[in-house]
């Protein structure tokens, strides 16, 4: 029987992958209304918004299936599971979000020289109810945003996407006022902005948890100086801790022991300490009862 707080988990867990499935739908629908209200108004800021909702398409598609990949059990050709997935899809997703800022920027430049005139009520209105999908999808991944580094990129595209769907608001209320139509590119330039301000510490955080990097909250010296407090630790060495998925930290460490030292006393409080402390549950530490002996020299 699952204990409670596996359960719970795995409630959280199915919340979250159906709303990944709902913010993708939307994204689908709208990503067709934006894309044909931006050709017929001749919006760049419009298109762009598009070319964000496509990218949040993929975005949340890969989310939604590296959501599922994640809760898979492990095997014997995958004796850690699948938790590298959500990674993955991170990944994917902060680099796809990085080609899309080069496309926006790209158009905007040239646009800049010469702003073509904009059907700017229409926008308007496209642009309005892009901004309540957005705001929409938004709201439902909210809760679910801390859960994993999968589901916390997904918000991040979400997020990207109704600043810039407020972005595009007010471009199109200045030229539907003033007619001034250099806020257009000026617009979508900002949008590209925020993408990519958005998108750096979901692709840096990323990358260290696939190169095997110590977790970022984590001080490694601290850790080996409170395993070395432990009543007859003389010292920690080999120490490592990396991650398999966002939220599940992994130790392994060799702690030499004093001659006398009860090393099933050890290992329990150097268990209870990881947990208790740094809240990891996934520890492997070797006891030695005295240093290895050195080779002479010849």
């Amino acid at each position: 029987m699952l204990d409670e707080g596996h359960s719970n988990a795995h409630l959280v867990g199915e919340f979250a992958h159906r709303a990944l499935g709902w913010a993708f739908w939307l994204h689908v629908i709208f990503f067709v209304v934006e894309g044909v209200g931006g050709i017929w108004t001749g919006s760049l800021a419009l298109l762009s918004d598009a070319g964000h909702m496509l990218s949040d398409v993929g975005a949340l598609a890969i989310a939604w299936l590296a959501s599922r990949l994640a809760h898979r059990g492990a095997s014997t050709r995958r004796t850690y599971g699948y938790g590298r997935a959500e990674i993955l899809g991170a990944l994917t997703n902060g680099l796809t979000l990085w080609l899309v800022v080069g496309a926006i920027f790209l158009e905007s430049f040239k646009r800049l020289k010469s702003p073509p005139a904009v059907l700017s009520g229409m926008m308007l209105i496209v642009a309005l109810a892009g901004l309540a999908v957005n705001i929409a999808c938004t709201t439902m991944l909210y809760h679910h945003r801390s859960h994993d580094l999968n589901l916390r990129g997904a918000f991040l595209h979400l997020l990207a996407d109704s600043f810039s769907s407020i972005g595009v608001v007010v471009a199109g209320l200045v030229m539907w006022r003033y007619h001034w139509y250099l806020a257009d590119p000026l617009a979508s330039i900002l949008i590209g902005v925020l993408i990519l301000i958005g998108s750096w510490g979901l692709i840096r955080d990323s990358i260290n948890i696939l190169l095997e990097g110590t977790p970022s909250h984590l001080d490694i010296e601290q850790v080996r100086s409170q395993l070395e407090t432990i009543e007859g630790v003389e010292k920690c060495h080999d120490l490592h801790i990396w991650m398999i998925g966002s939220g599940e930290a992994i130790l392994t460490a060799h702690l030499t022991a004093s001659r006398d030292a009860d090393r099933t006393k050890l290992l329990r409080e150097a268990t209870h300490l990881l947990s208790s402390l740094y809240k990891i549950g996934h520890v492997t530490i070797q006891v030695e009862k005295e240093a290895m002996p050195e080779w002479p020299h010849t």
